[in-house]
C-alpha cells in the first residue's frame, strides 16, 4: 500500500518509519518551511508534484483541513477536514454540533480524564482508550504549560465514562464524513460529569502511548480505518506510558543562536520499537537534532503496573546521549490514585 503522510511540525514522523519498515510505500511531507529538515535521511520526503501516488493520505494534525478537503476530492483522508478544523476552533459551532448529540461543554472541575477512539466513518473501533496526562514542563507541575510532557494511557471496554461522552457523538460524526482520532477531555466527580472539551485529530503523547499499545502491523490499522473495514484493535491489556523529551527552549520559541545541530547518541534497532522521532534528522548512520522547535522525541512503553512502564520509558532515555535534556521522571505519580477513584466512582 502507498501512503502519504502530511506534516505541520513532523509528529507523524516515527508513524511514516515504522509503516514502512512494515513494506509499505510510504512519502513524508512537512508543510512548513521552519521545518524541512526534520526527517531527512530518516523517511522519503515527498514532492507535492507526488501528491496523487497514493493510496491513503493521513494529516497528523489539526489545522490544515482546508488542504485536506482539496484532496480528498481524489485520496481518502485520514485525520483531518475542514469541519474538524471549523469544530476545533470555533466554540460556538462546537458548542451547535455537540448539542445535536446531546452534549455540552462544561467547564466544571474534578477528576480530569481524557477518553479517545479512533472512528472509521460508520463508528468507533474498539477497545476505547483513555488517559491522564501532566502538562508542566518541569517536575511537581512547576513552570509553564506545554500541551503535554507525558501520559498514562489504557484500552478498555466500553465503559459508563464513554457511553456518556464519545459513543454519544458517533451519529453526528457520521454526518461529516470526518474519519480519525477524537478525544474528549473530560472532569469527573462521584456523580457528575463535565465534557472540557472534545478535538477532532491526532493530539499527543497519547497517541504515541496508544500506537505503543496495539498488536498488529501499524500500516494494516490505519489503512483499514480510513477505509471503515476495521472494527476491532489488537490492544494490549497493559498500562501505556508515554514521556516526552525535549532540549531548550523548547517549549518556547526556536531562536538562532540554539538552533544549531546537535548529535544524539544510543538509538539503536532495540530501542527505535519505543521511541518516536521528532524533530530529528539522520545523516550517514548518524542521529541528529534537527532544532526546528525542540520537541526531539516521544518514549513509550508499556507494563503490569504504571511503575513498571515508566521504570522502562527510564531505562530507554538513560541510555541516550542528548546534551541539556529535559523530561520529567514523575509522569505517573498520582495517576494510580486517580485511576482508582474514578473506578471506585463506577466511570471506567
Amino acid at each position: 500500500m502507498r501512503f502519504l503522510f502530511i506534516s505541520r511540525r513532523g509528529a507523524s514522523l516515527s508513524i511514516a518509519q515504522r509503516i514502512a519498515s512494515e513494506g509499505h510505500i510510504v512519502k513524508f511531507f512537512v508543510n512548513n518551511k521552519l521545518y524541512r529538515l526534520l526527517g531527512t535521511g530518516i523517511v522519503d520526503k515527498a514532492e507535492k508534484g507526488e501528491f496523487h501516488n497514493c493510496d491513503l493520505v493521513i494529516f497528523d494534525e489539526s489545522g490544515i483541513g482546508e488542504y485536506a478537503d482539496v484532496m480528498a476530492k481524489n485520496k481518502p483522508i485520514y485525520g483531518s477536514s475542514k469541519l474538524a478544523d471549523l469544530f476545533n476552533k470555533d466554540i460556538d459551532y462546537k458548542q451547535k454540533i455537540l448539542k445535536r448529540a446531546d452534549l455540552t461543554l462544561d467547564n466544571a472541575n474534578g477528576v480530569e480524564i481524557n477518553v479517545c477512539g479512533w472512528y472509521n466513518g460508520f463508528d468507533f473501533i474498539r477497545p476505547l482508550h483513555s488517559f491522564f496526562k501532566k502538562t508542566k514542563l518541569m517536575e511537581n507541575d512547576l513552570s509553564i504549560d506545554t500541551e503535554s510532557m507525558g501520559c498514562l494511557l489504557w484500552y478498555h471496554k466500553t465503559n459508563k465514562l464513554a457511553k456518556q461522552t464519545i459513543l454519544k457523538f458517533k451519529d453526528e460524526l457520521k454526518k461529516t464524513g470526518y474519519r480519525g482520532a477524537v478525544n474528549f477531555k473530560v472532569s469527573v466527580k462521584e456523580n457528575s460529569i463535565a465534557i472540557n472539551d472534545v478535538f477532532l485529530g491526532f493530539t499527543y503523547d497519547n497517541t504515541y502511548a496508544a500506537f505503543e499499545g496495539i498488536r498488529q502491523p501499524l500500516g494494516e490499522f490505519i489503512y483499514k480505518s480510513a477505509f471503515g473495514s476495521s472494527k476491532q484493535i489488537k490492544a494490549s491489556p497493559d498500562w501505556l506510558v508515554a514521556t516526552r523529551v525535549t532540549v531548550p527552549p523548547y517549549p518556547m520559541k526556536m531562536t538562532d543562536e540554539m538552533s544549531k545541530p546537535v548529535l544524539i547518541e544510543g538509538i539503536n534497532e532495540q530501542n527505535l520499537k519505543h521511541i518516536w522521532l521528532r524533530d530529528i534528522y539522520m545523516q550517514g548512520s548518524k542521529y541528529y537534532s534537527a532544532m526546528c522547535d525542540g520537541f526531539l522525541m516521544t518514549i513509550t512503553a508499556r507494563g503490569l503496573n504504571p511503575t513498571h512502564a515508566i521504570e522502562r520509558t527510564h531505562r530507554t532515555i538513560k541510555n541516550l546521549s542528548i546534551p541539556n535534556i529535559q523530561y520529567r521522571k514523575d509522569i505517573v505519580e498520582g495517576m494510580d490514585n486517580k485511576y482508582k477513584l474514578v473506578k471506585k466512582w463506577g466511570w471506567v
